[in-house]
């Protein structure tokens, strides 16, 4: 079962949202890491666990785009053995492929993307397509993702952010009938060992969390 931890940057810091609310983040607390500094933060994430893939998600592009993003590119150098999955909220294909380092591949998010076609007609293929989820239903500029081939996809569940109540399993089966070709990865409600052994039990072999992680609530052995 592959863990993926999941880090929010806002204003160059790592943030958590408040249960169920997407939006609103404060700095990371105290009690869960020694520090919000984004380089510090993963050093200490690899001290509890030798993770090879974590997710980042630089919410300030999300809201509203930045081709470039030097913490970005300094946590690529700096950490050049970790594969990193990287939303910045790309809207279209010209604004892909935007870091120095390459040790990344890119997430197309409905949430955000529009330019489909152009993924499609350049087979564009280094790409993780994010089916956001919020409210029981898809969030999405248009529905030309299901043109789309990806070899992965996220399953994530805006609704579950931070609040440690399961897997969705119903979001996660849809993505699935959507791209039966794909590999599924769980995002969103794992809260302790039992979740992603749950989540293995249903065929999905990856999920992106990090709460539970930094509370501890994992027993690697039993994975």
């Amino acid at each position: 079962m592959k863990l993926i931890p999941a880090i929010d940057l806002k204003n160059n810091k790592v943030v958590t949202a408040m249960q169920g609310k997407k939006r609103n983040y404060s700095e990371i607390s105290k009690k869960l890491s020694p520090s919000s500094d984004p380089l510090a933060f993963i050093q200490y994430l690899l001290s509890i666990h030798h993770f090879n893939t974590i997710y980042l998600a630089d919410l300030d592009s999300i809201v509203n785009f930045k081709s470039e993003c030097s913490l970005i590119d300094k946590i690529l150098a700096k950490f050049p053995n970790i594969n990193f999955i990287i939303d910045n909220g790309v809207r279209k294909y010209s604004q892909l492929n935007r870091y120095k380092n390459t040790n990344y591949i890119q997430v197309v998010a409905t949430e955000t993307y529009e330019d489909y076609i152009d993924l499609v007609n350049k087979r564009y293929s280094n790409l993780i397509l994010s089916l956001d989820f919020k409210n029981k239903k898809l969030i999405k500029k248009n529905n030309n993702y299901k043109y789309l081939t990806p070899k992965k996809v996220i399953s994530m569940n805006l609704d579950n952010i931070g609040m440690k109540n399961g897997i969705n399993k119903e979001n996660a089966n849809y993505a699935k009938e959507l791209f039966p070709n794909a590999e599924i990865i769980i995002s969103g409600g794992i809260g302790c060992t039992s979740d992603i052994i749950e989540a293995k039990k249903n065929g999905f072999n990856e999920v992106v969390l990090l709460t539970a992680i930094l509370e501890k609530k994992i027993l690697y052995s039993n994975l």
